[in-house]
């Protein structure tokens, strides 16, 4: 009996798992879409929070693409709290599903179809988004066969074990009931899998009212440890707002605990009506929808007094540089808000490698420091892009990595050449030799190039690089020349010669990162939009 259980928990998983990674991939532009346009007041955000949750069937999703979001710039903190309160209530619908589908209607009447239709578009469908829809079809049907199986491996349960009585023994059915709700979503990390098992228990009358109750409210507590999972090594936006969706799990909880002997009252009456037909499945999806609700009412004061405790709460320390401004490992398992955010940080460390100054403008300590930042940044950009490649692509998206990967690669190199290119001229700026101005004015050429080549299109860039290669076939004559007209040494003369080479290929490294950039952001003209104050 036991393996039965665990294989039917196994596949209602499996269903669950495969619902929300279809949808995600499926309708990841959709999602941004409607976090980008819809959250620009807290209303919108919180029906935006409601409705993207009910669709996608997954809050932590919600919440890892509201913090991309925030992270991209394109929500502000404030918006966003109220896109993580909203998913609160939209993951309410999985009770409603459930209660409506998954014990009233034919099971074998909606699995197959879904199944079949499913495994045939993951199989057959031309597209990665079309195949990710078959996989959400699929999914849906393996949640409500994993439903029924459950629920005959319950039955099993109470007809032989009388577990109302032993977790109401001595009066402690609603503490059980809660540690039971809490762990289960820590275990399956979902709060919808949870709720969902937890109807099906009283559904085949292993669990009773009471226990149920508590363990939705346990439910609720427990969906905050995939939120603070996620704040391990993130960004400074994500811990805000993971923190926030405890805060409101926290006042939900404490709220519907103060309503259960409220709840016990209107369900003994609700169950001896004939509209519900001893069913307990639905007063419980009501009681879960309601706290939730009643959440979002008490929290709409609180929020700005919240919102300043997290902004100062977590406020970045002055001499923290290296946190990256736009990117957070949670959201690379969503591939369409994980390139939109590489997109807007790869632009800013183009922006900021052609601003390096090779002729050292400002001390060569802050110069070191500047480059070992941005090399930094590139690391971490590559990491991002590697744990974006784990997550299923479509085709274009693929190709859209690959260009942000080869973007990073000119990056590096030009990091390198940078550092090599000022270290050495260091050692001749002191000359007051003809060679060395010669060099001097033509690392301000490459200075002026270098800081045009992001603000300029293929064919400027393209325009630039031509009058900079005929300068530096010019530049290499005079130096060269000047071995014999100035009687300067062979070694000074060498190093001039090493560093023009090494200031060329840095600005050729920028501008060929700048063009792959162009190639990845081709297909997304929102990478450049300019992100909201936050």
């Amino acid at each position: 009996m036991i393996f039965s259980l665990i294989g039917s928990l196994g596949l209602f998983l499996l269903g669950m798992w495969l619902l929300t990674e279809g949808l995600k991939l499926s309708g990841g532009r959709a999602l941004e879409s409607l976090l980008g346009l819809w959250t620009r007041s807290r209303q919108r955000g919180l029906l935006a929070g409601v409705l993207i949750t009910g669709l996608v069937q997954s809050s932590s999703a919600v919440t890892v693409a509201t913090i991309g979001f925030v992270n991209a710039g394109v929500l502000t903190f404030q918006h966003a709290l109220w896109v993580v309160f909203g998913s609160n209530v939209g993951t309410t619908l999985t009770a409603w599903i459930v209660t409506f589908f998954g014990f009233s209607l034919n099971i074998d009447a909606i699995t197959f179809p879904l199944i079949g239709v499913g495994a045939g578009l993951s199989i057959f469908s031309p597209y990665e988004r079309g195949k990710a829809f078959g996989r959400a079809l699929a999914g849906f049907g393996l949640l409500f066969m994993g439903i029924d199986a459950l629920k005959d491996s319950f039955s099993g349960y109470a007809n032989n074990i009388d577990v109302q009585v032993m977790l109401d023994n001595g009066g402690h059915g609603p503490f059980w009931g809660l540690v039971i709700g809490l762990l289960l979503t820590v275990v399956t990390q979902s709060s919808s899998a949870a709720i969902a098992i937890i109807l099906t228990a009283v559904a085949s009358e292993v669990a009773g009212a009471s226990v149920a109750a508590a363990a939705v409210i346990g439910a609720n507590i427990g969906t905050t440890s995939t939120a603070l999972i996620a704040t391990l090594g993130a960004t400074l936006p994500a811990k805000r707002l993971a923190w926030a969706h405890v805060a409101f799990n926290a006042v939900t909880a404490v709220l519907a605990l103060a309503l259960l002997p409220l709840f016990w009252w209107l369900m003994s009456r609700f169950t001896e009506h004939p509209i519900a037909g001893g069913n307990l499945t639905l007063p419980l999806a009501l009681f879960h929808t309601c706290f939730n609700v009643l959440g979002v009412i008490l929290m709409w004061p609180l929020e700005p007094k919240l919102s300043r405790h997290l902004l100062s709460m977590y406020s970045q320390p002055p001499k923290q540089r290296v946190e990256m401004s736009h990117l957070d490992s949670n959201i690379a398992t969503v591939p369409d808000l994980a390139i939109r955010a590489l997109g807007l940080e790869l632009s800013l460390l183009l922006d900021e490698t052609g601003k390096l100054n090779l002729l050292g403008r400002t001390d060569q300590s802050t110069q070191t420091q500047t480059v070992d930042h941005l090399k930094q940044r590139t690391e971490q950009a590559v990491t991002f892009i590697a744990q974006c490649l784990n997550s299923r692509l479509t085709e274009k998206q693929g190709e859209r990595l690959t260009e942000g990967l080869s973007v990073c690669h000119h990056l590096r190199n030009a990091a390198r050449l940078y550092t090599k290119a000022t270290t050495r001229y260091h050692t001749i700026a002191g000359y007051s030799l003809p060679a060395v101005k010669k060099l001097h004015d033509w690392l301000s050429s490459v200075d002026t190039t270098s800081h045009q080549l992001h603000h300029g299109d293929l064919a400027l860039i393209k325009e630039h690089m031509h009058r900079l290669h005929n300068e530096y076939q010019s530049l290499k004559k005079q130096l060269l020349a000047a071995a014999v007209a100035e009687k300067a040494g062979i070694d000074l003369v060498d190093d001039t010669l090493i560093t023009a080479s090494l200031s060329r290929r840095y600005v050729e490294q920028v501008a060929q990162a700048t063009s792959a950039f162009a190639s990845f952001s081709a297909a997304d003209s929102t990478v450049k939009s300019k992100p909201v104050p936050n």
